[in-house]
């Protein structure tokens, strides 16, 4: 498994303690129900049972909920702890993530076109970068922080 792909198994499994940290009961256990049904899930579809199609769709939705969760969760436990964030410069670091993955797939692959946002390889590359980005903001302003 590749970097970017453990860090996204990482950001998974940390999901719901994100949640918890977000002081917001009703967040917390929705993230928790679909957390225990994510991996109930994929259980069952790496098992070498034969899913069908319906089911193979349904997964990649709970996917995509799953992980706009996970941008959710970061975003209020970054504006617990960074008062000043706003959804603007939220916005900025998920649209830096967008171009960070979308030069890293350029020099990665020598093809310089812009690459569907609807591949999966791309968008999640960007989620990652874009929460690893806001990691180090909020990491840094708490530092500043704790030196003042």
């Amino acid at each position: 498994m590749d970097v970017f792909g453990t860090l996204i198994w990482l950001g998974i499994l940390i999901n719901p303690f994100l949640a918890y940290q977000t002081k917001r009961r009703s967040l917390y256990r929705i993230t928790l129900i679909l957390f225990i049904v994510f991996l109930v899930t994929w259980g069952y579809a790496v098992a070498g049972v034969t899913v069908p199609t319906l089911f193979d769709t349904a997964w990649s939705l709970l996917f995509i909920a799953y992980v706009s969760l996970l941008v959710l969760n970061s975003y209020f436990v970054s504006k617990r702890f960074v008062p000043n964030m706003t959804w603007f410069r939220f916005s900025v670091m998920g649209l830096s993530g967008v171009v960070i993955s979308q030069v890293w797939f350029g020099l990665s692959t020598d093809n310089w076109e812009w690459s569907s946002f609807m591949n999966g390889d791309v968008w999640m590359m960007s989620v990652t970068v874009s929460l690893l980005l806001l990691l180090f903001v909020t990491m840094k302003t708490l530092d500043r922080r704790i030196e003042v």
